[in-house]
């Protein structure tokens, strides 16, 4: 008898004389539950006519292979560094929602540099704040184990994050069916410093205006229409 099989003595014979008899019963098999964190954003569809299990993205509903011991999870896993109908900032929130309820909350330190990074750019805050001894003592205290990074550290995630949301917006222009429109804006700054704005608008396919900034970049004189035909060539072509 081994341990995956359920087995019963059954005594059979006449009189005193008696054997014992394995009979085996197959055990039922019991289906692993999805416990990787990357289910919280693509739903199961189940097999495809080939019989491969197939998952859906809940943010750009793409249909994925996955699930199974020949697939996995790789593959969606990788799809969301990708997406752009999921922000990862929800990514990491999720998570950790999720290891709250069950009552075990590990950091992963990955995560919460790119959130940290995502804080920085939208608040717009200085990167030595994590010199900061006020600061760096708060998170010791709310998480003793979590290592902050260098502020050269958290210049160059954010240097990550961007190329990433750059390519996404790549990938989003790419498939728009209709018309971009372009708009630049020059202005000067207190140190008589020139910058432009490159700004591209368009209707997305659920036909809402969308305005992104394509690149922001130091201009310097003559603001020329010349130079500014010029600059604004080199921009989309980068």
């Amino acid at each position: 008898m081994n341990s995956g099989t359920v087995s019963n003595l059954v005594t059979t014979g006449v009189g005193s004389e008696a054997a014992p008899v394995e009979v085996d019963e197959p055990s039922s098999k019991r289906l692993r539950p999805a416990t990787s964190d990357v289910w919280n954003f693509f739903k199961k569809l189940g097999p495809d006519k080939d019989g491969v299990e197939r998952a859906e993205c809940k943010g750009c509903k793409k249909v994925f292979k996955a699930g199974g011991k020949r697939y996995g999870t790789s593959t969606i896993k990788r799809h969301l560094d990708s997406c752009t109908q999921i922000k990862h900032e929800d990514i990491g929130q999720t998570i950790a929602e999720l290891q709250l309820k069950m009552g075990s909350l590990k950091i992963d330190s990955g995560v919460a540099r790119d959130m940290f990074a995502g804080y920085v750019v939208a608040g717009d805050k200085p990167f030595n704040m994590v010199d900061d001894r006020r600061f760096r003592n708060l998170v010791k205290y709310i998480s003793p184990t979590l290592k902050l990074p260098s502020r050269n550290t958290v210049k160059a995630d954010i240097v990550k994050v961007h190329k990433t949301e750059a390519a996404k917006l790549k990938k989003n222009l790419v498939s728009i069916p209709n018309r971009i429109c372009l708009t630049s804006d020059l202005w000067t700054s207190s140190t008589n410093e020139g910058f432009i704005c490159l700004t591209a608008h368009f209707v997305d396919e659920n036909w809402k205006l969308q305005s992104k900034i394509l690149n922001f970049c130091h201009m310097p004189p003559p603001h020329t229409g010349f130079e500014l035909s010029s600059k604004i060539f080199t921009l989309l072509t980068e």
